[in-house]
């Protein structure tokens, strides 16, 4: 299919923008014009995995998948998939979705031709949770658009409905993989403003010289004269063009001449972004980015234009467009203006290459020749200047190498200078030595020679310590060594994680501290309420707080002390009462008649939930202790009475029941939003006393009732 390009000939840049956009909403069926990407967004590496218009860079798995007002619209009909054909590993994307009819889904990081096979991720678009990976739930606005927002950055992944986080977790099972959404037979999916920044890219310019970049020359013309004689001047050996000059001052510069700058480690599958500005006095600039190539060999591996063509040469086929795939593949829009800078990034993963210039995509090539013609292998990548009238500027160059499967990212990159190999230690895996390269001075080799060693020192790093301090040396030596720079961030990483566990430890033993200091605090005070209300004559109350203070662990003389003080002024009043004039013997006959009624008879006490979910639910108090609170379990504690409150006001561990022979007691054990007996707010760690009947309340969001009942025993 022919995209219709811009007309050169129209001087307003509003105007050419414009006609750009009719002409290829016009050639693409759509109703609405393609979406472009803000300048700022582009700038700052996002790219647009859908142009509103058309499904290019996507294919379907089933069903019949329709382009309606700028969103991709699934077939409610049947079953129906559809994927992005590039991959990507670690990314933050952001999409908007309606959903009619049923459920739907997106798969992240899915590859079932890997090996070993990558299921992928499932994202539920119906509540935001991610299959296996812990989380909450969130409800999407019903029939409308709802915003999604995925990050994922090595093993963790973060998810997003509307605002709010329902994924927060890590999985280490897949790492690398396309996305494709699904719907189920009766479901209508709706997807818009899909756009993705690619996260985890690691400088390959420091921006202040060109330490592990190597400038190629180009070789001579071949000879085309068929003199036989000396003639001078038409000797028939032409002259080789004169070498570009690179430098790398803030940014990298080439002009005057023609010649390759290539990388100093080798890539095959990685996402690249960089920010380029290619101009030429000459009709074609002959500005090429380029990778998988051949270490210092001009012209090798693929090659992506940056090129700033008429729209006549592009369907003339004089040139391939900003971003297309020199000798294989067309871009797809419009070039960009002629000094101008442009963002680019490229995806290479197997025989897929995709190209996006300002965010978009321009260049989506699957290479299906067989192997020698597709370039399969690493090599080095770099940027390319075929014409001595050109100019090439680069800022910001990054690249992230895609890992190879589900188990962990590839090792460092290669080193492309081929010499003799030095054995890495038992279990580990490959990495990147640096080699003495041909042609240095001998400053030079001394300080290749010296950086080689450190990295054999660096990969037998006994601890992160040494493997960071190592690291650094190399890095001092020479800054532009990603592999030390890779090593150096596992180490930190594994330093910092280390740091974690020693401060999460700290922190769990001052909380086991400070929990021991308030259990002291809140005895010492029980014991003191205890001989207030024997002072006052609270039998009652004085045996309540001693039971409490007992609870939190009180012992010693001064409890026993209160205790047999409180068990013998019982025992006195009971006599004193039982003895009082004539009454005395009816009270002891009643008496009698009252235990002899109650022989052979067993309490029971239970809860019932006034409210909530679980109205009307009954929860026996078959334990000394009960314990009531807003979740199942953690950390080894339990409540028996689970409170389902979807507002959250009831605290994980709210309150207690306690159970002494046939009396209860509720205690609120310090909650966020109280306990109230009566209409009452209780003080936390105070046992209270309830009788049958007695409704208590949580947070003002759940009422329980306490009841007792008499059953005779079998």
């Amino acid at each position: 299919m022919i995209f219709p390009r811009t007309l050169r000939p129209l001087r307003s840049k509003r105007a050419l923008a414009t006609v750009s956009l009719l002409l290829f909403a016009a050639a693409t069926g759509a109703s609405a014009p393609v979406s472009y990407l803000p300048a700022d967004e582009a700038s700052r590496g996002w790219i647009q995995i859908f142009d509103g218009v058309s499904r290019f860079g996507w294919t379907s798995g089933g069903g019949q998948w329709q382009v309606n007002a700028n969103a991709l619209v699934s077939d409610p009909t049947q079953e129906s998939s559809l994927r992005m054909t590039a991959s990507f590993s670690d990314f933050d994307l952001k999409f908007e979705a309606r959903i009619t009819g049923g459920p739907a889904t997106l798969l992240l990081r899915a590859d079932p031709q890997s090996k070993p096979a990558q299921p992928g991720y499932t994202l539920s678009l119906n509540d935001g949770t991610i299959a296996g990976i812990s989380g909450g739930t969130a409800t999407p606005a019903a029939g409308g658009w709802n915003a999604y927002e995925v990050q994922a950055e090595g093993t963790h992944l973060l998810a997003s409905l509307n605002g709010k986080i329902t994924t927060d977790g890590k999985s280490t099972k897949n790492r690398v993989g396309y996305l494709e959404f699904r719907a189920p037979r009766g479901t209508r999916l709706e997807v818009r403003s899909i756009r993705l920044k690619p996260l985890g890219l690691d400088p390959l310019y420091n921006g202040s010289n060109l330490d592990g970049w190597k400038a190629v020359a180009a070789p001579a013309p071949p000879s085309k004269s068929k003199l036989k004689l000396p003639i001078p001047g038409l000797s028939g050996k032409p002259k080789a063009p004169p070498n570009v000059q690179w430098s790398g001052q803030g940014t990298i510069h080439g002009q005057g001449g023609v010649g390759q700058l290539e990388s100093g480690n080798a890539y095959d599958d990685f996402v690249l972004q960089f920010t380029a500005k290619a101009a030429s006095k000459a009709e074609h600039t002959g500005v090429e980015m380029f990778f998988r190539g051949t270490p210092n060999q001009f012209d090798s591996g693929y090659a992506v234009s940056a090129d700033n063509a008429t729209d006549r040469q592009l369907q003339d086929g004089k040139s391939f467009g900003t971003g297309g795939l020199v000798n294989l593949e067309k871009s797809r829009t419009a070039s960009v203006g002629v000094g101008q800078y442009f963002t680019c990034t490229v995806i290479a993963r197997a025989h897929r290459v995709s190209v996006w210039i300002n965010g978009i995509l321009v260049t989506d090539y699957y290479d299906s020749r067989p192997e020698g013609l597709y370039h399969a292998g690493a090599g080095p990548l770099g940027f390319r200047i075929q014409n001595e009238k050109a100019t090439l500027d680069l800022q910001d160059v990054k690249i992230a190498i895609l890992p190879k499967g589900p188990e962990a990212p590839p090792p460092p990159t290669p080193a492309i200078a081929a010499t003799p190999s030095v054995s890495a230690p038992t279990g580990a895996g490959p990495a990147a030595i640096p080699l003495m390269m041909p042609g240095q001075s001998p400053e030079e080799k001394a300080q290749q020679e010296q950086i080689r060693k450190l990295t054999v020192d660096a990969l037998s790093a006994s601890t992160p310590e040494e493997a960071l301090r190592i690291n650094k040396q190399i890095l001092v030596l020479d800054p532009g060594d990603m592999p030390a720079q890779q090593r150096l961030d596992k180490a930190q990483a594994a330093i910092d994680a280390a740091n974690a566990q020693r401060e999460h430890g700290r922190q769990e033993e001052q909380a086991a501290t400070t929990s021991m200091a308030a259990n002291s605090a809140r005895r010492s005070a029980l014991i003191l309420q205890t001989q207030d209300a024997l002072l006052r004559g609270n039998l009652n109350e004085a045996r309540d707080r001693l039971n409490d203070a007992q609870r939190f662990g009180a012992t010693g003389p001064e409890v026993d002390r209160l205790q047999a003080l409180i068990r013998s002024r019982i025992r006195n009043r009971l006599l004193l009462r039982a003895g009082l004039g004539g009454g005395g013997l009816f009270a002891l006959v009643a008496f009698l008649i009252f235990f002899w009624r109650r022989r052979g008879k067993r309490v029971t006490a239970y809860l019932v939930a006034l409210d909530g979910i679980d109205k009307g639910k009954r929860y026996l108090l078959s334990q000394e202790i009960t314990h009531i609170g807003g979740v199942a379990m953690d950390g080894g504690k339990k409540n028996e009475v689970l409170v389902r409150d979807p507002d959250r006001q009831v605290s994980r561990f709210h309150c207690e029941v306690h159970k002494r022979g046939d009396n209860c007691y509720l205690i609120d054990l310090d909650s966020s939003n109280g306990t109230f007996l009566r209409s009452r707010p209780l003080q936390p760690g105070i046992a209270v006393k309830l009788r049958d009947g007695d409704k208590f309340t949580l947070a003002r969001a759940a009422a329980f009732e306490l009841r007792l009942e008499r059953q005779k025993t079998s």
